[in-house]
């Protein structure tokens, strides 16, 4: 970590920079011992500036006086602490004890001031001022007789030296004082003063020790709340309760905690109050009465005497589910003749488990008739379908999760809704009218068990045999009504439906009915054909609705203010032309239609405006206020505005030839839609000669031009001219360039131009390279390989005009230089490793390969080693030899040159000596498989790294106990023992050996050889052989018996009658022969039997 320096004093003459030379480079000497003192002592205008540095690195040293230095090439050492208080005078000894020192130093200045050694300073003893407080604390330190320009430092280390403390102070009265920030509150810590003389030489190396440390002084930094605990764990849920545990705090800050505050919360963030809290001494805590199955968050914080820490991180546990709560009582949805709708919410509690179905069951009829499950899956609705009118149905349901079922909610009744009646009789008309209908109709034949209530009549207009939706046009108890707002000469449906106590019945049969024909109906707004300034063209439409009778004649009116309408043409036609009209005037205008039965309602009335003529010409057009770029133009307004409002202007300019131009450039729009009569032109073209004109524009379009004026622009800059040129190729370092003069000067002629160039490669900006009259210019003492840019400008007497584009172009590369610091990393008897740095000049191609040539030191010719992209790489050499390595650096060019030479001494070849032989490992125990009553077969490993080994194989009979025998010697892995014992117990044992000995015996194995049984019969002898198996199977097999000539069948239907721990009780059927026989054998393990067996037997074995 980064730590301050300490810096003299201002610099107020020669003696005191040299102070402040010396105890910079004392600093930096004890910053170089990983602990840098501290921050600067004094800013620019003199003033102390405090700062604090609090590092807990244990790189730091421990606050200890620096070793001593040799006497002339090393700085004066101080004495210890005591000593220096005997040698120098104290502060409160007499006139004569200080006098006498200052007259021996003016006697001894006048011979050699130069020569002259000052004494070395005292470091005073650092004392706290006050109670030290919980972070910081406040120092001070006596600077005694210490010569000027001394520097101090107050120094503090922590007892267990995980945190150094530094902070600089400047003397003021003959003391210094400050105070440290970044305390740990409680902890135990030493202080003391360290400084540095400035009457040493200024080199880093002469004052190493000058800077002395003063005696350590022991302090405690006061205590305060402790530090904040770890989060809580869970030790334990349950559905409703959470058991909690937390570990004290790292440090108690010099105060011991008394209690601790443990919050359960629902969500912290909503900014709710805590389910649960705790608040004691003791470091668990059981929160009860939570909901089941729902996350929870809990945080813990310490207090101690001085406060409480900040709350711990919050640590989330979820109590255990349960099973749903119960549904609330079902709802009936909708009820129809023959279905009940009901529908259902989820419990109010799920439990902490989401629900994953619904129970629904149905009681029908009187109650205690018992329910029967409709429904089981996750909906919340349900239709019973077939429910009998009048029929009570109670419906009940409960919620399932993964945790278990809820109770049954309580039941809902419902009671099976009746029919309505049938469908009444057909409407007939009774009476017949232009605008209405009578209709009439007879009740339903079928009343379902309940009489009319009342009718309603639906109603729809069928328009070219389309059908829309029905629309009630009466409702009321009598078997006729009459109906109104009906069009004349119309076709119209109706329908019946009688409504009784249980609902509206079907809708009988329908009936199309017409009305009687009537005038037409207005047409639709009249249209312009065609129009101009003088006249108009107005057409219409017959109305859609002719009500029966087709139209013959149509009536246009003119119509406003408060004159009567005035008809302007009347006859059979579909348009109407109006001749002599105003311009721009308004006209408004209506038409009606007749038909057999007389004129109908006129159409809405539309306005017709005559056409417009364009605007004529302004005049008095004038040009002011002339610059480089701009110009402002004036005109009067045209004297005719073609019949409209004049609703802008359109100024045009055009540039009239110069010299050395056969013509100017077209008419070009500068601005359009100028609302006023005054308009500045920019974006001109300095120095140039124009003609501007103006047009007005109304609705109707653009007037005439008014007569042009004409001006001419300010000089100004010239343009931008071409990019520049390369004349030839580029000749190493060198180029030439030329340029032509811009297209346009402005007004004024080209006076100088400015080349500048750009490296590419460096990425600064462009400098002046050239600046003159001339058109061309040969480029110098440019880097090879390098890219660069070349730009141009003009100037004339207006000014500089824009750079040019920029001309691009690449220096030839050459070849590298010699690669740097060629280094050898690893030297071994055959290998050598290298190291080297890439060329300091690349030529301008970046070097891609490196070859590495090696000589011997009988100055044979060098060969190359090793070629590859990288700067290190790893050669062969010959033992006991010197080489001289030396570096070629290759680029896009070729091999640059080569590297200086590095000679490298070889070692010799180490000695190889002989490996001592040992006896072989320890094998594992061998592996046995039992093969029969007399024989086994051994197998072991070869013991890892033991090849080339004899095998030693000992066998025991009776036990590990007895004494082994030798029963094999050779090189196999495997070995077959015969003629052993049945029902006996064996011991085996390997050992490996070579030519150094045998090793030691492996582990002993155990195993037992196989034994033959005799089993008596109740009625006969039979010879029973038992064979070993696994201890929890039985296996029984029937073989031929003495007075049989073949094989008996294969039993079938074997089946274990009985199992007990000591007994087993089989029973054989569908076998040849027939018979019960019984073997009784004692103690027997689990066998394999094979014997002379008759049919359908049964054995016990025990």
């Amino acid at each position: 970590m980064k730590r301050g320096f300490l810096n003299a004093a201002p610099k107020s003459s020669k003696k005191d920079s040299y102070a402040e030379d010396v105890i910079a480079s004392a600093d930096a000497k004890i910053s170089n011992g990983s602990h840098e003192v501290g921050e600067s002592l004094l800013n620019s205008h003199g003033k102390e500036e405090e700062s604090l540095d609090c590092a807990t690195s244990p790189s730091l040293p421990p606050l200890t006086p620096p070793q001593a230095p040799s006497a002339q090439t090393r700085p004066i050492v101080p004495e210890p602490v005591e000593a220096q208080r005997e040698a120098v005078p104290p502060h409160d000894a007499g006139p004569s004890s200080q006098e006498q020192p200052k007259e021996e130093v003016n006697e001894g200045r006048g011979e050699s001031e130069a020569s002259q050694t000052p004494p070395p300073p005292i470091a005073p003893t650092a004392e706290v001022v006050g109670d030290p407080g919980a972070q910081s604390v406040r120092v001070k330190c006596d600077c005694g007789d210490n010569p000027e320009g001394t520097s101090y430092v107050f120094l503090v280390e922590s007892d267990d030296q995980n945190q150094h403390l530094s902070k600089s102070s400047l003397p003021s009265n003959g003391a210094c004082e400050a105070c440290i920030d970044g305390l740990l509150p409680g902890r135990h810590y030493k202080l003391c003063v360290a400084i540095s003389s400035p009457s040493f030489p200024s080199s880093p190396e002469d004052v190493v020790g000058t800077a002395f440390q003063g005696p350590k002084t022991s302090f405690v930094a006061g205590p305060a709340p402790p530090e904040t605990p770890a989060a809580p764990t869970v030790g334990g849920k349950s559905k409703t309760s959470v058991k909690l545990r937390w570990s004290p705090p790292a440090h108690s800050c010099g105060s011991a905690v008394t209690s601790y505050t443990c919050e359960v919360f629902r969500n912290p963030l909503d900014g709710g109050v805590p389910v649960a809290t705790y608040d004691g001494p003791d470091a668990r805590f059981e929160a009860k009465g939570l909901r089941a199955g729902t996350p929870y968050m809990a945080r813990v914080a310490a207090t101690n005497a001085l406060g409480t820490s900040p709350y711990s991180e919050w640590v989330m546990v979820s109590t255990s589910a349960t099973v749903p709560g119960i549904p609330e009582e079902p709802l009936c949805a909708q009820i129809g003749l023959g279905w009940i709708g009901v529908a259902w919410g989820p419990p109010s509690e799920d439990g902490g488990s989401s629900i994953t179905a619904y129970t629904l069951e149905v009681e029908e009829g009187p109650e205690g008739s018992g329910y029967i499950a409709k429904y089981s899956g996750p909906n919340t609705v349900f239709v019973l379908q077939g429910a009998a009118p009048t029929v009570p149905y109670r419906f009940r349901v409960k919620a399932s999760s993964a945790v278990g079922g809820s109770q049954f909610s309580s039941p809902l009744e419902v009671v099976g809704a009746c029919g309505p009646t049938g469908p009444p009789g057909i409407c007939v008309v009774e009476r017949q009218y232009s605008h209405a209908l009578t209709v009439a109709w007879t009740p339903p034949e079928v009343l379902n068990g309940a009489p009319p209530l009342m009718y309603q009549v639906g109603m729809r207009p069928l328009v070219e045999g389309v059908a829309t939706n029905f629309v009630v046009v009466h409702t009321g108890d009598a078997c006729r009504c009459d109906v109104g707002g009906l069009q004349p000469a119309c076709l119209y449906e109706f329908v019946v439906v009688a409504v009784s106590a249980h609902g509206p019945s079907p809708p009988s049969s329908p009936s199309v009915l017409e009305t009687a024909c009537a005038p037409p109906d207005g047409p639709d707004p009249p249209f312009l054909v065609s129009g101009g300034p003088n006249f108009l063209h107005i057409g219409w439409r017959p109305p859609a609705i002719t009500n029966g009778s087709p139209p013959v004649c149509f009536r246009l009116e003119a119509v406003g203010g408060d004159y009567e309408p005035v008809v302007v043409f009347e006859g059979p036609s579909f348009e109407a032309p109006l001749q002599n009209l105003q311009p721009g005037k308004a006209l408004w205008l209506r038409v009606s239609a007749a038909n057999a039965l007389g004129y109908g309602p006129p159409s809405p009335t539309v306005c017709f405006t005559t056409g417009l003529l364009p605007p004529g010409p302004p005049s008095g057009v004038c040009a002011d206020k002339i610059t480089k770029t701009s110009a402002r133009l004036q005109w009067e307004a045209s004297q005719h505005d073609g019949g409209g409002v004049v609703t802008g202007y359109r100024v045009q300019c055009a540039r009239l030839a110069g010299s050395g131009e056969e013509a100017g450039a077209p008419w070009s729009l500068m601005v359009e839609g100028v609302e006023t009569r005054v308009c500045t032109v920019e974006k001109l073209m300095a120095g140039t000669q124009y003609t501007a004109r103006v047009q007005a524009i109304n609705t109707e379009g653009v007037g005439l031009p008014s007569p042009s004026v004409t001006f001419s622009t300010e000089a100004g800059p010239p343009g931008a001219p071409d990019a520049p040129t390369l004349v030839g190729d580029p000749a190493g370092c060198e180029l030439s360039l030329c340029w032509a003069a811009p297209e346009r000067c402005n007004g004024a002629d080209v006076s100088e131009y400015c080349l500048q160039v750009q490296d590419l490669s460096q990425g600064g900006g462009f400098s002046a390279l050239y600046t003159g009259c001339l058109t061309s210019f040969d480029v110098s003492s440019l880097r090879p390989g390098t890219p660069y840019a070349f730009r141009v400008r003009a100037a004339n007497s207006a000014g500089s005009g824009p750079f040019s584009p920029s001309l691009n172009v690449t220096t030839t590369a050459v070849a590298p230089g010699p690669p740097l610091a060629v280094t050898p990393i690893a030297v071994t008897h055959n290998t050598l490793k290298l190291k080297w740095s890439p060329p300091a000049f690349t030529g301008g191609s970046a070097p891609h390969a490196y070859s590495v040539m090696v000589s011997d030191e009988g100055g044979t010719e060098a060969k190359e080693a090793w070629s590859g992209p990288t700067t290190s790489c790893k050669i062969k050499v010959f033992p006991d030899t010197v080489a001289h390595v030396s570096v070629v650096a290759f680029n896009a060019i070729g091999p640059g040159t080569s590297s200086s030479i590095c000679s490298v001494t070889i070692p010799p070849a180490p000695v190889k000596q002989a490996p001592v032989m040992q006896p072989p490992k320890t094998l594992a125990a061998p592996n046995v498989s039992v093969k029969g009553p007399h024989s086994a077969v051994v197998s072991w490993g070869m013991g890892g790294k033991n090849k080339g080994c004899e095998y030693e194989l000992e066998l025991s009979v009776g036990g590990a106990e007895q004494d082994f025998a030798s029963c094999y010697s050779g090189s196999q892995c495997i070995h077959s023992l015969q003629n052993l014992q049945p029902n006996e117990t064996y011991s085996v044992r390997v050992a490996a050996l070579n030519d150094a000995g045998r090793g030691h015996w492996s582990a002993v194995a155990d195993f037992f050889t196989k034994g033959i049984h005799e089993i008596v019969d109740d009625r006969e002898t039979s010879s029973l052989f038992v064979k070993r198996l696994d201890p929890e199977s039985y296996v029984c097999q029937a073989s031929p018996g003495k007075n049989q000539n073949k094989p008996p069948g294969a039993p079938e239907r074997l089946e274990l009658e009985k199992a007990g721990k000591s007994l087993l009780k089989f029973r054989y059927a569908s076998c040849p022969l027939s018979g019960l026989c019984s073997w009784h054998m004692c103690q027997v393990p689990v066998f394999e039997l094979c014997c002379d067996l008759p049919a359908s037997c049964v054995f016990a074995f025990i």
